[in-house]
């Protein structure tokens, strides 16, 4: 997949094109952007998606600090990569870009620049100055500037459309296989590691204390997870456990929510390292405990049923 960023230079062959951000190109994503590639092939044209950067919402919501998002632009570069599509037109969005019509974003960038051929949408796309251009307007533009448009239905899980406002629910409940199921892989992190309390070392537990390193990744809901981490440079898979909270079982805790993972039968200093943390399975809420002991005990069990459950997908 060749990367622009821009839309100016640009130079493709009878373009089949679709839009959107592709927060987590998730299952519907990838549904419409397969039927883009599968068009361009049919065709002998270039297959040509184009996404925005960074989020419009953070450009156009005022106090941006409580926005999350599934991906990044480097991850969404990396997910879109996995699709087939041959060529990805970054856009840098500004507040400029988002007083632009929809019709003047179509003819101006879709047309003049980009010269589409045939424009594939998403059931439910809305583009442009306040979201205004619709079916409707795409339908309109496609008449009065000679291209094709094709407008793709839903992609369902269990009768429920599939869109990344529903991914981030799951998240956010904590149901991280519910959203594996829609993304078509598991959730993830990426972090850095820093330096912590070493509060779980010294109940033989050694944890590392992960900082995301795009600063609006949605963190799923506080809870204890299995899941599986891979160390930056070492394509080794390890098992791991990990806690997300406020840690109320410790008298000193700062009351600040973590992110804390235990990597199994791992002993080697992870600190300042990237790591990738893939969320597999729910093990249970954020508990306050008696002691720091019974804590200790219910972290045997949370590492038991944590080999248990990944050993299986192994």
């Amino acid at each position: 997949m060749e990367v622009h960023y821009g839309y100016t230079g640009t130079s493709f062959i009878n373009p089949v094109i679709t839009m959107g951000v592709f927060d987590g190109v998730h299952l519907g994503h990838r549904m419409l952007l397969s039927r883009v590639r599968e068009e361009a092939i049919s065709s002998g044209s270039d297959a040509v998606a184009v996404t925005f950067d960074p989020h419009p919402r953070i450009v156009l919501t005022g106090d941006p600090g409580h926005l999350s998002f599934l991906t990044d632009i480097g991850e969404r570069i990396e997910l879109l990569g996995e699709t087939g599509i041959s060529h990805l037109v970054i856009i840098n969005f500004t507040e400029e870009l988002s007083r632009m019509t929809a019709s003047e974003f179509v003819e101006s960038i879709l047309c003049r620049h980009l010269g589409v051929h045939h424009l594939i949408t998403g059931y439910d796309h809305q583009f442009g100055r306040r979201h205004e251009g619709d079916t409707n307007t795409v339908a309109e533009c496609s008449a009065r500037m000679n291209f094709r448009v094709t407008r793709e239905e839903a992609f369902t899980l269990n009768g429920q459309p599939v869109s990344s406002s529903s991914v981030r629910k799951a998240l956010n409940d904590g149901e991280v296989e519910r959203a594996a199921a829609m993304l078509g892989y598991p959730y993830f992190i990426r972090g850095k590691v820093v330096s912590g309390r070493r509060i779980g070392r010294n109940i033989g537990f050694p944890t590392a204390n992960i900082t995301p390193l795009f600063r609006y990744k949605l963190i799923p809901r506080s809870g204890v997870y299995a899941v599986e981490v891979f160390v930056e440079g070492d394509s080794a898979r390890h098992m791991a456990m990990l806690n997300i909270g406020m840690r109320p079982t410790i008298s000193d805790s700062d009351g600040r929510r973590t992110i804390e993972v235990h990597l199994i039968n791992y002993n080697a200093d992870l600190y300042d390292r990237v790591i990738t943390v893939r969320f597999r399975n729910r093990l249970r809420n954020e508990m306050k405990f008696e002691s720091v002991d019974a804590l200790a005990a219910q972290l045997v069990k949370d590492r038991e049923n944590a080999i248990m459950l990944l050993g299986a997908e192994q």
